[in-house]
């Protein structure tokens, strides 16, 4: 089992091995040589190195992270629970979905163990993985006891006395080997053992990548229409499997519909284009799409003015007053509504009343009128309004005296100001009068009354809006009076 698993791009192969040798050096075993073993499959060793690690270093630099083989190993990592240590060999930024990992930096590292980059990234490493194993300091040690040599000096001082020499040489490397040998049974290594078969060999081959197929809800979307397609994988056992990242999506005809990098196509024009998909260096078959042209939307045709009607709250009127008439149109549809413009009024004779353009008529002269809403060659049938002379004002009452001979009433003398005020509740009575606000004009009137109740114009003007509210009943109105 390999400590750790160091994914990189084919290009930065020279940056993995002076990594993968630091290293070693410290004592970690590393899996970085992407060599393929006699009878064994590029799947099978991948996935075994995958299994077995305990953490993996992704060197992220221009070329990994435009490959989709080092991102689908750094997800694979991730899925299975593995520590993920990401390491910047360039200036760039790792693809999406790792870059919220803090990454190391590696960017401007010599090669030396002593660089300050390369010892933080140890002490990084032995927080994750722990010290390293016994194993490499072991084999050191077997190497330094075959090269023990004696120093020159002794073999000088004992020059004249050799068979003394050599038997004290001969004693010196047993006790040495024998030291050696009590300290750590490393020595046992170095016994030839029967090769160990490789129960890795006799797994059934991962099965192989075949083909890639793209996949989409329809095959037929409108101008401005998004639709998302997904990538599937099939493999050599008949098994298949989405791919979600590292896929190069492509359009036929960019001017018909576009791709993103998400997968989602989106229509522009009517017309047709083949969608692909590359992913590990296999690009998958042909997907098609049409465009369909935009259809017209149907035309809205407006209802038609068929009848008009006329009608008002009075149809006797005093000379000098005015009322509004109303025109409701009838349509095509059967629906109805109050025309505010757009209609021409007329009359059968202007000098008895005239009509403005807002619809409202004033009486002019005594008589009768017939009043007709024209819209267009469309006219209405005639509204009769008669039109009387005021009633004239009663004579002032009498009261006895003590000599029984009639006398009349005086009215009450009022000043400029109070006759002022008078007028101004009359004013505004007939503007609510001629609104069909009876109820506010009938209590400017009360307000009238109460300072001069003789007026003889606040009297007439009681009985009109009295008479105007009547006749807004008789039509089936609910005035408010």
């Amino acid at each position: 089992m390999a400590d750790i698993f160091i994914s990189y791009a084919n290009e930065d192969r020279e940056a993995a091995a002076r990594l993968a040798e630091l290293l070693e050096s410290v004592g970690w075993s590393v899996w970085w040589d992407r060599r393929i073993p006699a009878g064994r499959t590029w799947r099978s060793v991948l996935e075994d190195a995958l299994k077995d690690m305990r953490c993996m270093i992704a060197l992220w630099s221009h070329h990994s992270v435009e490959s989709p083989w080092v991102a689908e190993e750094a997800e694979e990592a991730r899925r299975m629970g593995k520590t993920l240590v990401p390491i910047l060999i360039q200036r760039v930024e790792p693809p999406i979905g790792f870059r919220a990992i803090q990454a190391a930096d590696l960017v401007a590292w010599n090669g030396s163990i002593d660089d300050p980059a390369a010892k933080l990234l140890i002490a990084d490493l032995k927080s994750v993985l722990g010290e390293p194993s016994a194993r490499s300091t072991e084999r050191k040690n077997v190497v330094e006891v075959r090269e023990i040599k004696l120093q020159p000096s002794l073999f000088l001082r004992l020059k004249g006395h050799w068979p003394k020499a050599a038997l004290t040489s001969v004693a010196i490397v047993a006790v040495l080997v024998g030291w050696q040998k009590w300290k750590s049974p490393v020595s046992e290594t170095l016994v030839p053992r029967a090769p160990i078969e490789d129960d890795a060999m006799k797994k059934t081959p991962a099965p192989s990548l075949v083909g890639l197929v793209v996949s989409g809800e329809r095959r037929e979307i409108e101008p401005s229409e998004t639709l998302q397609l997904a990538l599937i994988a099939n493999y050599s056992d008949g098994k298949q499997n989405s791919i979600n990242e590292g896929i190069e999506w492509a359009s036929s005809n960019s001017n018909v519909a576009i791709i993103n990098e998400q997968g989602e196509v989106k229509g522009l024009r009517p017309g047709s284009a083949s969608i692909t998909a590359r992913s590990g260096g296999i690009v998958s078959s042909t997907w098609s799409l049409s465009v369909k042209p935009v259809e017209p939307a149907p035309a809205v045709t407006a209802p038609k003015l068929v009848g008009l009607n006329i009608s008002s709250s009075r149809n006797e009127l005093f000379t000098k007053e005015k009322v509004s008439i109303r025109a409701m149109g009838r349509y095509s549809d059967n629906t109805e509504k109050y025309f505010s413009n757009e209609i021409d009024w007329e009359t059968s004779d202007r000098t008895i009343a005239s009509v403005s353009a807002r619809g409202q008529l004033e009486a002019l002269r005594p008589g009768k009128v017939k009043v007709v809403a024209r819209s267009g060659e469309l006219r209405s049938t005639p509204l009769t309004v008669i039109v009387k002379e005021p009633q004239a004002r009663a004579q002032p009452q009498t009261m006895p005296t003590k000599t029984s001979e009639p006398q009349a009433i005086t009215p009450p003398l009022l000043s400029e100001q109070s006759k002022a005020r008078i007028s101004a509740f009359i004013n505004r009575a007939k503007n609510y009068r001629e609104q069909g606000n009876y109820a506010a004009a009938l209590t400017e009137l009360e307000k009238a009354k109460a300072m001069d109740a003789l007026n003889e114009d606040v009297r007439s003007e009681i009985e009109q809006t009295r008479r105007a509210c009547n006749a807004e009943k008789v039509l089936g109105n609910k005035p408010n009076c």
